[in-house]
Protein backbone atom coordinates (compact mmCIF):
# COMPACT_ATOMS: atom_id res chain seq x y z
CA UNK A 1 0.00 0.00 0.00
CA UNK A 2 1.52 3.44 -0.43
CA UNK A 3 -0.23 6.83 0.87
CA UNK A 4 0.76 10.25 0.22
CA UNK A 5 0.45 12.74 3.49
CA UNK A 6 0.93 16.80 3.23
CA UNK A 7 1.32 18.69 6.59
CA UNK A 8 2.47 22.33 7.49
CA UNK A 9 6.66 21.97 8.29
CA UNK A 10 7.25 25.10 9.41
CA UNK A 11 6.98 29.29 7.86
CA UNK A 12 9.78 31.09 6.50
CA UNK A 13 11.03 34.41 8.32
CA UNK A 14 10.21 37.61 7.58
CA UNK A 15 6.40 36.17 6.35
CA UNK A 16 7.95 34.99 3.38
CA UNK A 17 5.27 32.11 3.61
CA UNK A 18 4.96 28.32 4.78
CA UNK A 19 6.60 25.26 3.94
CA UNK A 20 5.00 21.78 3.61
CA UNK A 21 6.03 18.70 4.24
CA UNK A 22 5.23 15.53 2.30
CA UNK A 23 5.49 11.91 3.37
CA UNK A 24 5.08 9.42 0.61
CA UNK A 25 5.37 5.67 2.77
CA UNK A 26 5.10 2.43 1.44
CA UNK A 27 5.87 -1.30 2.39
CA UNK A 28 9.68 -0.59 1.42
CA UNK A 29 10.19 3.01 2.41
CA UNK A 30 9.34 6.31 3.63
CA UNK A 31 10.04 9.46 2.37
CA UNK A 32 9.72 12.95 3.65
CA UNK A 33 10.43 16.02 1.30
CA UNK A 34 9.29 19.79 2.47
CA UNK A 35 8.40 22.15 -0.86
CA UNK A 36 11.24 24.70 0.71
CA UNK A 37 13.48 23.80 -2.62
CA UNK A 38 12.20 20.03 -2.32
CA UNK A 39 14.32 18.99 -0.11
CA UNK A 40 14.37 15.25 0.98
CA UNK A 41 14.68 15.35 4.75
CA UNK A 42 14.21 11.88 5.79
CA UNK A 43 14.66 8.98 3.64
CA UNK A 44 13.76 5.32 5.53
CA UNK A 45 14.34 2.26 3.89
CA UNK A 46 14.80 -1.36 5.16
CA UNK A 47 18.00 -3.40 5.93
CA UNK A 48 18.81 -7.03 5.66
CA UNK A 49 16.80 -7.87 8.86
CA UNK A 50 13.87 -5.51 7.91
CA UNK A 51 14.44 -2.69 10.33
CA UNK A 52 13.90 0.93 8.78
CA UNK A 53 17.00 3.61 9.18
CA UNK A 54 16.64 7.14 8.11
CA UNK A 55 20.01 7.52 5.97
CA UNK A 56 19.57 11.36 5.58
CA UNK A 57 21.36 13.75 7.50
CA UNK A 58 19.35 17.07 7.89
CA UNK A 59 16.74 18.71 10.16
CA UNK A 60 13.94 18.14 11.96
CA UNK A 61 12.51 21.52 11.29
CA UNK A 62 13.32 24.98 9.94
CA UNK A 63 16.18 26.59 12.00
CA UNK A 64 18.48 29.82 11.29
CA UNK A 65 18.60 32.10 13.92
CA UNK A 66 21.14 35.08 14.40
CA UNK A 67 21.05 35.75 17.60
CA UNK A 68 23.07 39.05 19.40
CA UNK A 69 25.60 37.77 21.99
CA UNK A 70 25.70 41.16 24.52
CA UNK A 71 25.82 39.89 27.85
CA UNK A 72 25.94 35.81 27.18
CA UNK A 73 28.34 33.65 27.09
CA UNK A 74 29.02 34.10 23.66
CA UNK A 75 30.20 37.50 23.69
CA UNK A 76 34.05 37.29 23.20
CA UNK A 77 34.72 40.26 20.97
CA UNK A 78 36.82 41.40 23.82
CA UNK A 79 40.01 38.70 25.58
CA UNK A 80 38.45 36.23 27.55
CA UNK A 81 40.60 33.60 29.56
CA UNK A 82 39.04 30.69 27.28
CA UNK A 83 39.44 28.01 30.54
CA UNK A 84 37.80 30.66 33.05
CA UNK A 85 35.20 31.90 30.44
CA UNK A 86 33.71 28.20 30.53
CA UNK A 87 33.96 27.53 34.16
CA UNK A 88 32.01 31.15 34.54
CA UNK A 89 29.08 29.80 32.45
CA UNK A 90 29.03 26.31 33.14
CA UNK A 91 29.94 25.58 29.47
CA UNK A 92 31.11 22.05 28.10
CA UNK A 93 32.54 24.75 25.56
CA UNK A 94 32.03 25.90 22.21
CA UNK A 95 31.22 24.26 18.61
CA UNK A 96 29.23 27.19 17.53
CA UNK A 97 29.19 29.34 14.33
CA UNK A 98 30.05 33.11 15.04
CA UNK A 99 28.05 35.38 12.36
CA UNK A 100 30.57 38.02 11.24
CA UNK A 101 28.97 41.87 9.85
CA UNK A 102 28.81 41.63 6.27
CA UNK A 103 31.62 42.16 3.90
CA UNK A 104 33.23 40.16 1.17
CA UNK A 105 36.52 42.54 2.08
CA UNK A 106 39.40 40.80 4.55
CA UNK A 107 38.81 41.63 7.83
CA UNK A 108 39.78 40.43 11.50
CA UNK A 109 37.54 37.50 12.97
CA UNK A 110 39.63 36.07 15.56
CA UNK A 111 42.60 37.16 17.58
CA UNK A 112 43.95 34.45 20.27
CA UNK A 113 46.75 35.27 22.55
CA UNK A 114 48.79 32.47 24.34
CA UNK A 115 50.07 34.16 27.61
CA UNK A 116 52.64 31.51 28.36
CA UNK A 117 54.51 31.62 24.98
CA UNK A 118 52.89 35.39 24.21
CA UNK A 119 52.10 33.64 20.82
CA UNK A 120 49.33 35.75 18.78
CA UNK A 121 46.77 34.28 16.45
CA UNK A 122 44.92 36.91 13.91
CA UNK A 123 42.82 35.47 11.82
CA UNK A 124 41.39 37.50 8.63
CA UNK A 125 39.03 35.97 6.25
CA UNK A 126 36.03 36.97 3.31
CA UNK A 127 33.87 34.24 4.70
CA UNK A 128 30.61 35.55 6.57
CA UNK A 129 31.04 33.14 9.75
CA UNK A 130 33.48 31.03 11.81
CA UNK A 131 33.00 28.29 13.51
CA UNK A 132 35.38 28.03 16.77
CA UNK A 133 35.36 24.79 18.42
CA UNK A 134 37.30 24.03 21.70
CA UNK A 135 37.71 20.24 21.47
CA UNK A 136 34.96 19.34 23.39
CA UNK A 137 35.44 15.50 22.67
CA UNK A 138 39.09 14.91 23.14
CA UNK A 139 39.36 12.95 26.57
CA UNK A 140 43.16 12.00 26.21
CA UNK A 141 43.25 8.56 25.02
CA UNK A 142 44.56 10.23 21.54
CA UNK A 143 48.33 10.62 21.39
CA UNK A 144 50.07 13.51 19.64
CA UNK A 145 53.86 14.09 18.74
CA UNK A 146 56.16 12.68 21.01
CA UNK A 147 53.25 10.86 22.84
CA UNK A 148 51.45 14.52 24.03
CA UNK A 149 48.40 13.63 25.40
CA UNK A 150 45.12 15.75 24.82
CA UNK A 151 42.86 16.25 27.46
CA UNK A 152 39.22 17.90 26.83
CA UNK A 153 39.58 22.12 25.61
CA UNK A 154 43.80 21.00 24.99
CA UNK A 155 43.59 22.60 21.51
CA UNK A 156 40.64 24.42 19.07
CA UNK A 157 39.76 25.37 15.91
CA UNK A 158 38.87 28.43 13.87
CA UNK A 159 37.39 27.66 10.65
CA UNK A 160 35.91 30.13 8.58
CA UNK A 161 32.66 29.28 6.52
CA UNK A 162 29.72 29.97 5.49
CA UNK A 163 26.50 30.32 8.09
CA UNK A 164 25.00 26.92 8.77
CA UNK A 165 21.87 25.85 7.13
CA UNK A 166 22.50 28.86 4.92
CA UNK A 167 21.47 27.35 2.10
CA UNK A 168 17.72 26.70 3.69
CA UNK A 169 17.52 30.34 4.67
CA UNK A 170 16.58 33.48 2.57
CA UNK A 171 17.83 36.23 5.04
CA UNK A 172 21.52 34.05 5.44
CA UNK A 173 24.48 35.23 3.29
CA UNK A 174 24.20 33.26 0.25
CA UNK A 175 25.80 30.01 -0.47
CA UNK A 176 24.49 28.27 -3.60
CA UNK A 177 26.83 28.73 -6.48
CA UNK A 178 25.33 29.25 -10.30
CA UNK A 179 26.13 28.22 -13.31
CA UNK A 180 29.10 30.90 -14.30
CA UNK A 181 29.66 32.14 -10.67
CA UNK A 182 33.25 31.49 -9.04
CA UNK A 183 33.40 30.73 -5.63
CA UNK A 184 36.34 33.53 -4.28
CA UNK A 185 36.71 33.16 -0.64
CA UNK A 186 40.67 33.36 1.47
CA UNK A 187 41.43 33.04 4.86
CA UNK A 188 44.64 34.54 6.58
CA UNK A 189 46.52 33.00 9.64
CA UNK A 190 48.60 35.89 10.92
CA UNK A 191 51.10 34.73 13.79
CA UNK A 192 52.99 36.94 15.84
CA UNK A 193 54.59 37.19 19.61
CA UNK A 194 53.66 39.68 21.90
Amino acid sequence: MVSVTRAVFGDLPLGAGTVEKFQLQSDQLRVDIISWGCTITALEVKDRQGRASDLVLGFAELEGEVAPVQGTAFDLRKAVELGKHLQEFHMNGFDHNFCLKGSKEKRLCARVHHAGSGRVLEVYTTQPGVQFYTGNFLDGTLKGKSGAVYPKHSGFCLETQNWPDAVNQPHFPPVLLKPGEEYDHTTWFKFSVA
